[in-house]
């Protein structure tokens, strides 16, 4: 027993010890996973009990969760003990399915349901109400796009695919040599181990070499502004809206040259919120104007908190008025100008416990007696992606824990996107690997979709993302700054925008009948 627990200790540390702003020793991850599979098979040939393998998977995530994102503290505690404890009770199901199938089928099946069991949890994770995809296996690579380019046809599915492929050729590699003691023996899952390792990095520079970078594509002017405003300051009303819209707009002057068209603020730099019916005549967007008569031909990308009166129920995050009628509350962008007209995106892909309580039906009477630190109760959201229209140019606006979400932002882009934005206040993690993690993240959607993508963070890191994944240019954390670049606009769209993770959803169909035959057959022991 005591092997088995360092073995589930040990896949758990490797794991996290491989990953994105932790170490990034990145090859760990193709052996993380066999210490798991050396006590899974330990325990199907004792004929153990199968919840021993539940147990010792939800050992193996809860340690991953805790090394990776340990970070989460920092913003919530109730929050970070749901990624640790909850997400890992999640993540352990598909390797208790893994074994059961196994154990009531065949090997040859359960080492296929290994591998398309986790794929299909991780579409489930990208879609469904406890959503909180931050560590697919596909994103321990976030730090080295040079070798994932052909994520512009698999997305991160395809890196997952590939991790778990590995990991299961070097565990039968290890366990033909436990049995004859022989190098000899293992040749064969020697050499398919380099080939699926080789192979996938070669055709990964072979593609690099031809990444379209837009050279000479028409371009838009693009100042990203970086005000640095500490997050627990930002909306306790120490600061007014008005100076934090006086210091941003002053930050941002200094990078504004001739081509300038666009300026990106970060996420919520207008903190306090603003009524959408009268949004043009608040003060923040009266100070933005006046700023911008000075330069006529710029519009300005900024974040906002908004909300919305309806005279009815709108959607499942309108909260009644005690006077009558329904108001909804928005993480929003807003695109500027000198026109009379404010276009406005509402935020699609809400954080888990901070801006959307799951199960709706469920937890929406409890909303007042959560506060995960952030907004309290379910924010309103768009109904579909939409992008902002500025000449030539096509913005997708989007918003911080959205550029996680590689199906998603690809939708921008199949409705016509050429440049994404991205507008982030990821500051409540302080210096720690969080914000470094998600935008290591973010220049892997860039990959997905070939375009340019420019970021504005609160306290950092801003920056310019060319279409092979690479910061091109950025800021430093926590300084009041702003940079500018002539960014090409990028026309067309990837394999994997037009087809989102289709991986994972084949995974998820195969893995559906193999877990109905599981349980069917696990009923038909039993009599």
């Amino acid at each position: 027993m005591g092997k088995r627990f360092a073995l589930s200790i040990s896949s758990g540390l490797i794991l996290g010890l491989s990953w994105v702003e932790i170490t990034g020793l990145f090859p760990f991850v193709f052996v993380a996973l066999i210490p798991f599979l050396i006590l899974e098979d330990d325990i199907l040939k004792k004929n153990l009990s199968s919840a021993k393998v539940y147990v010792h998977a939800f050992i193996i995530f809860s340690i991953f969760n805790a090394v990776t994102t340990w970070w989460i503290y920092h913003a919530s505690p109730a929050g970070a003990f749901m990624a640790f404890i909850f997400g890992a009770a999640l993540v352990a199901f598909p390797f208790w399915f893994f074994h059961l199938t196994r154990k009531f089928i065949g090997n040859k099946e359960g080492y296929i349901a290994f591998v398309i069991n986790i794929l299909a949890f991780e579409w489930l994770d990208y879609n469904w109400s406890l959503s909180h995809p931050w560590l697919p296996f596909g994103n321990a690579f976030a730090g080295f796009p040079d070798i994932v380019q052909w994520y512009e046809h698999t997305g991160v599915g395809g890196g997952s695919l590939w991790i778990l492929l590995v990991n299961l050729i070097v565990f039968f590699a290890w366990k033909k040599f436990v049995s004859e003691k022989t190098i000899i023996s293992i040749k064969k899952h020697i050499l398919t181990v380099l080939i699926l390792l080789i192979i996938p990095i070669s055709i990964s520079y072979l593609i690099l070499n031809r990444v379209d970078l837009g050279e000479n594509n028409p371009t838009i002017g693009v100042v990203v502004s970086q005000p640095n405003v500490d997050p627990y300051q930002k909306f306790d009303g120490n600061l007014t809206a008005l100076d934090q819209t006086k210091n941003m707009l002053k930050v941002t002057e200094k990078s504004i040259d001739e081509n300038t068209r666009l300026i990106i603020t970060p996420e919520t730099a207008f903190p306090f919120s603003l009524e959408e019916s009268m949004i043009q005549y608040s003060d923040e967007v009266q100070l933005s104007k006046i700023f911008l008569k000075k330069y006529p031909k710029v519009n300005l990308l900024t974040g906002a908190s908004t909300h919305a009166y309806f005279d009815k129920e709108n959607s499942p995050a309108s909260k009644k008025i005690d006077e009558g009628g329904f108001y909804e509350s928005y993480n929003s962008t807003l695109l500027i100008n000198q026109s009379d007209s404010i276009q406005i995106y509402h935020k699609m892909k809400l954080v888990l416990g901070v801006e959307v309580l799951p199960f709706q039906f469920i937890t929406k009477p409890l909303e007042s007696i959560f506060d995960l630190g952030g907004t309290v109760g379910t924010l309103g959201t768009e109904k579909a992606p939409k992008n902002f229209k500025i000449g030539n140019a096509v913005v997708a606006p989007t918003i911080c824990y959205e550029s996680i979400y590689g199906e998603f932002m690809g939708e921008f882009c199949v409705k016509g996107a050429n440049i994404i934005s991205v507008s982030t206040n990821d500051a409540w993690w302080y210096d720690t690997p969080g914000y470094k993690q998600l935008l290591a993240y973010t220049q892997l959607r860039a990959i997905e979709n070939r375009k340019w993508i420019a970021r504005s963070a609160n306290t950092g890191i801003s920056c310019f993302i060319n279409p092979r994944g690479e910061i091109v240019k950025k800021t430093k954390w926590e300084e009041a700054t702003s940079i500018g670049m002539d960014v090409p606009l990028m026309e067309g769209t990837t394999f994997y925008a037009r087809n989102g993770d289709f991986i994972s959803r084949i995974a998820l169909f195969i893995a559906s009948l193999l877990l109905l035959l599981t349980f069917v057959r696990r009923i038909k022991n039993k009599k």
